[in-house]
């Protein structure tokens, strides 16, 4: 589903919550995310607390990372990839990357917590499909974020401590990995979904 203009204008509003988190100064002039960008790389913030070691399932050759996470995000929904973005970032969290490609599709944000590096990964599909070949993950107890508008997430985690929450929606999987439960749980519950970023203020 493409999003209408003035719901545009509401994402573009909901994310410069985001990057007003990492410096961006809302001027967007740049290009591509893709063009002249190097790959993602993992962040060098220091958490107030050792960060969890977890080794994070990989999906391949990452997305070109850009300061300019509002172009990427808007980009992403004129390709009819419905965008899931957070609205408020939890205390203590920043945005450290992000990016998208269109072919294939991936919407990627990176951040820190206190406690450690969280993800988001949206990817066409489904989180069978995505997380297939990771062998070393285990079912955990499915989670309910109704609450939140999002619905029932399902939850795997890996013996090194690795957490994922998966939501299947609409041709997409969003999938949420981090060290600690209650972090990628933060980020679940601040996500909103593109198409209904009209109906925040």
């Amino acid at each position: 589903m493409r999003l209408t203009l003035s719901s545009g204008a509401a994402l573009a509003a909901s994310l410069a919550l985001v990057t007003s988190a990492c410096g961006d100064d809302g001027n967007d002039t740049a290009e591509d995310p893709g063009a002249g960008a190097s790959p993602s790389t993992s962040s060098s913030a220091e958490p107030s607390e050792e960060p969890a070691q977890v080794t994070f399932v990989d999906f391949g050759e990452e997305p070109a990372v850009t300061p300019r996470y509002r172009k990427a995000a808007l980009k992403a929904v004129d390709d009819e990839l419905i965008t899931m973005v957070p609205t408020v970032l939890p205390d203590g969290w920043t945005t450290v990357g992000g990016g998208y490609q269109a072919d294939p599709q991936w919407w990627r944000m990176e951040f820190t917590s206190p406690t450690g590096e969280v993800t988001l990964d949206q990817l066409p599909g489904t989180a069978q499909d995505a997380l297939g070949d990771a062998t070393d993950l285990v079912a955990a107890a499915d989670v309910d974020l109704s609450d939140y508008g999002t619905g029932t997430w399902s939850a795997w985690q890996a013996e090194d401590g690795l957490d994922v929450l998966a939501l299947d929606l609409k041709g997409s999987t969003v999938l949420l990995q981090g060290g600690s439960p209650d972090d990628v749980r933060a980020l679940a519950e601040s996500l909103l979904p593109a198409e209904d970023a009209a109906l925040q203020e």
